[in-house]
């Protein structure tokens, strides 16, 4: 295992603090430090590249993407100087993980961004979910989805999506050649379906291609979509359903094809087992044309990774179930395809000593067999949500970063960089 607190020697706290670099000791573990530039940072100081990112309230970080220039772009949620609860928080920064801007969208109620790509008109786009203003009282949600300047920030237009008497939130953006394609889940009432969207460049929804649609009279939870083969059904949906309609039956990966203008799905596929029930939360197009999909199988004494390999007809290659040495509860789940051809999963690991939860990466090979697992974090609950590869072959991860500084105070939107071998870098 690897703790921040390892590391805390080399960490140095610069005068130039700004609210958002908690200029603070979290404990005895870790040392926050303020904004580097190239001619700030000296190899021999070690300095490694763990970056805070909030104010005075609490932060979480959901998704991530790099920029052709290096930098990132982080979003997730804040409560600090919102209108009563959460706000979706989109911040940009320089390779180094410095602050380019930052900026909240929100209302009243709770508003997270649980999506983030860059378009080809180099806009940013931020699919998840906001409370309706209309009826904040009653809390309902819908997907949402903003349109951002990359250049500082600014919403360039936002749409929402959504029944007035549903819950729907939205868990992922893709462009396509004439717009985007939506995913989502519609959670209340039940049972759940997936809520799927097809819009043009301007966001705005196309006659008849916005639906609730998945496994009839089961709840469905979407997790990713892309783009498919098939000219008959363009998009294909990963995500959770339940595999019979027998209320008692368990939950498996979901796979299926959609035309994107019917209730009728094309090729419909399970993936699990009969005595668990696997969740599916993350998938990744692979260089062979097929999916690796990520999730958590839940059953026996400990919620576990699941890891299953399909081919580009969707047909299962191999699945593999992953245990801990700590033998505790994985909770979150994001998976990517590696350079080397393997996999890396993004979780969240329970553990006792100390009692709290630590961002794990598992490495996988090609045939989805355990390399190495390392765990990251604070003194404090910490969730791991994504991972990306960048062309060095290092990673970079977003997550969420316990603290106890006060009782509005207790978490913040983390990135982290760390190298092939999973240990943390330094900054150069």
């Amino acid at each position: 295992m690897k703790f921040f607190r390892r590391f805390i020697p080399n960490f140095i706290v610069q005068p130039q603090l700004r609210l958002w670099w908690l200029g603070v000791i979290l404990g005895t573990l870790m040392i926050v430090y303020s904004c580097d530039t190239t001619e700030s940072v000296k190899p021999n100081q070690g300095q490694t590249f763990i970056k805070l990112y909030g104010g005075s309230g609490s932060e979480e970080g959901k998704d991530l993407i790099q920029l052709p220039d290096g930098g990132y772009v982080l979003t997730g949620s804040s409560t600090s100087m919102s209108n009563g609860g959460k706000d979706i928080f989109v911040v940009r920064t320089d390779n180094l993980g410095n602050v380019v801007w930052e900026n909240k969208y929100g209302g009243s109620g709770d508003d997270v961004g649980n999506s983030v790509i860059l378009g080809s008109n180099n806009n940013i786009y931020v699919c998840g979910e906001k409370t309706q203003d209309s009826l904040g009282l009653l809390g309902f949600r819908d997907v949402a989805v903003l349109n951002l300047s990359l250049d500082n920030g600014s919403l360039i237009s936002e749409k929402t999506y959504g029944d007035v008497i549903r819950d729907e939130y939205g868990t992922d953006i893709i462009e396509i050649s004439n717009g985007f394609f939506i995913s989502g889940t519609m959670s209340n009432p039940e049972p759940s379906q997936y809520y799927l969207i097809q819009t043009d460049s301007n966001l705005d929804t196309l006659q008849n291609s916005s639906r609730y649609t998945g496994t009839e009279n089961v709840d469905n939870y979407s997790a990713r979509s892309f783009e498919y083969s098939d000219p008959g059904n363009p998009f294909i949906c990963f995500g959770t359903a339940i595999r019979s309609q027998n209320q008692t039956a368990s939950y498996w990966f979901h796979a299926f094809t959609y035309k994107g203008n019917s209730d009728n799905l094309g090729q419909v596929d399970h993936y699990g087992t009969e005595q668990n029930n696997e969740f599916c939360t993350d998938a990744f197009q692979t260089t062979d044309g097929g999916y690796i999909l990520g999730g958590i199988s839940s059953g026996g004494a400990t919620n576990i990774e699941m890891v299953v390999k399909v081919n580009p007809n969707l047909q299962e290659i191999w699945r593999h179930l992953y245990t801990n040495e700590f033998n505790k509860n994985i909770k979150e789940c994001g998976i990517i395809q590696t350079k080397d051809g393997g996999y890396m999963v993004s979780s969240t690991i329970e553990l006792d000593d100390p009692k709290n939860d630590e961002i794990s990466l598992l490495k996988l090979n090609s045939e989805g067999e355990e390399q190495w697992r390392k765990t990251y974090g604070s003194n404090e609950d910490d969730t791991g949500s994504k991972v990306i590869q960048l062309d060095d072959g290092s990673y970079a991860v977003i997550g969420t970063i316990g603290f106890e500084i006060n009782q509005d105070s207790q978490s913040k939107m983390c990135l982290m960089k760390i190298n092939p071998n999973g240990d943390l870098v330094p900054i150069n």
